[in-house]
């Protein structure tokens, strides 16, 4: 079902612009923060989010720096290269560049770890942060570690501790919430492996020294299989289902964690004062789980499956063919 395009695919987007279009796809408000490079791929992003409803007042331009711009290619064996623009437009954003209106407005605030990365940005988004969070808005933090943070858990503890303790909801994922906490995990985490281990719910007192005083909810999240929920009074779990469309650009899952993380803040912004009722909780979690399946499904129906006989498809922007999951499973004989 796999083949190789001939060319590089734009996909316009970051982990945070993913959250953000499926937040407004649930029907939420969104405001997008940031920086972009005066350039044709600012430009398709800037598009991008404003053809699916993400509002970009507070995004700022600037003519001196390139957009960043992540080139991935697959390698014969499999391996994942990956180069990325340095410096960029992204990395020169700063606090006196932040909407403080858009702010005022916001009931919540969305921020992850990539935001810490560059010394710069990371002063910014912490100060939006702050600022956001004395405003009277809820501060989520989705931590979505890069590869850069898996090293050591203890330094990588030390560099989002700040981060960390401005979160009134964090989410992070079960490999994440083991890192962290230093627990030896017992299962390979691939799709293939569906043990019962894998999907294990760990104790409170096993997250534990990851709480602190502003922490309202933490969810562990395993793709939309389980989803843990933790405060302080109550813990618990809602299973899902788990069951990825293989196409060559959907079988990735990434579609259903951006649907989670959207589906959550849709939820908690709403209700905030239930975020700590457990029967809440599971109702969210619920729905979470729902928007992801509905998320990775619908995108595998509208696009992803290679053409062949009969089927040659329609070329996208960037001359790539692919046909509806329909015209797929349509035989031959049939569609004759």
């Amino acid at each position: 079902m796999f083949w190789s395009p001939d060319k590089f695919v734009r996909s316009p987007g970051s982990s945070a612009s993913g959250v953000a279009l499926a937040l407004a796809s649930l029907g939420g408000r969104v405001e997008f923060m940031g920086k972009l490079g005066d350039d044709e791929y600012g430009q398709t992003v800037l598009y991008h989010l404003n053809a699916n409803q993400v509002q970009t007042r507070s995004i700022k331009i600037d003519a001196s720096k390139p957009t960043a711009v992540s080139r991935m290619k697959l390698a014969r064996r499999g391996g994942l290269k990956t180069t990325c623009t340095k410096p960029c437009a992204e990395d020169s954003f700063l606090s006196s560049e932040v909407n403080v209106d858009v702010l005022k407005e916001a009931k919540m605030f969305y921020f992850n770890s990539s935001s810490l990365l560059n010394e710069n940005l990371r002063r910014t988004a912490m100060r939006a942060v702050k600022a956001s969070k004395k405003l009277g808005g809820v501060i989520f933090f989705d931590l979505n570690l890069p590869l850069p943070l898996w090293q050591s858990n203890e330094e990588t503890k030390a560099f989002i501790k700040e981060a960390w303790e401005c979160a009134d909801i964090a989410e992070l994922t079960k490999q994440e919430l083991e890192f962290l906490c230093g627990i030896e995990p017992v299962e390979e985490f691939d799709t293939k492996n569906n043990a019962k281990s894998k999907f294990a719910h760990h104790k409170y007192e096993a997250v534990k020294s990851l709480w602190h005083e502003n922490l309202k909810v933490l969810f562990v999240t395993n793709g939309t299989s389980k989803i843990h929920y933790y405060t302080e009074k109550d813990e618990g779990w809602v299973r899902g289902m788990e069951d990825a469309p293989i196409t060559p650009f959907t079988g990735d899952m990434s579609a259903s964690g951006d649907a989670i993380v959207a589906a959550l803040m849709r939820m908690l912004s709403v209700q905030p004062h239930l975020a700590t009722d457990k029967g809440y909780l599971e109702h969210v979690t619920k729905y979470a789980i729902t928007c992801g399946v509905i998320d990775q499904w619908t995108a595998s129906r509208v696009y992803g499956f290679p053409p062949k006989e009969g089927f040659e498809g329609v070329p996208d922007e960037n001359g790539v063919r692919s046909i509806s999951e329909k015209e797929f499973r349509t035989v031959g004989s049939f569609a004759d």
